[in-house]
């Protein structure tokens, strides 16, 4: 499998982690718990990003384009990261009050 392939399915992994636990943490329901929710949402993505090169063992120069920063991250894995975000957390939601 291509590196890029499996920079997207990590992504979509934290996604899927981020999704699950943005819904059980204690979040509260006014303003102050939706700025809560993107400071999950980011600081996972942000863990994702860090934990990339080590996880999948590559070095910076072996990504294609010869770059591997935060921009470059955002643009590979975070549609990845939102779908699986958004999935796990309706049905995490649908779960929990059904």
């Amino acid at each position: 499998m291509e590196l890029v392939a499996k920079i997207t399915l990590l992504f979509a992994a934290f996604g899927a982690i981020a999704g699950c636990v943005f819904e059980v943490a204690p979040i509260p329901s006014d303003l102050s718990g939706a700025f809560a929710g993107i400071i999950i949402f980011f600081t996972i993505f942000y863990v994702a990003y860090k934990l990339a090169p080590i996880a999948l063992k590559f070095t910076p120069e072996e990504f294609p384009g010869g770059r591997w920063t935060g921009w470059t991250a955002f643009k590979r894995g975070f549609s990845g990261f939102f779908i699986m975000w958004l999935v796990l957390w309706i049905m995490t939601h649908t779960i929990l009050v059904s």
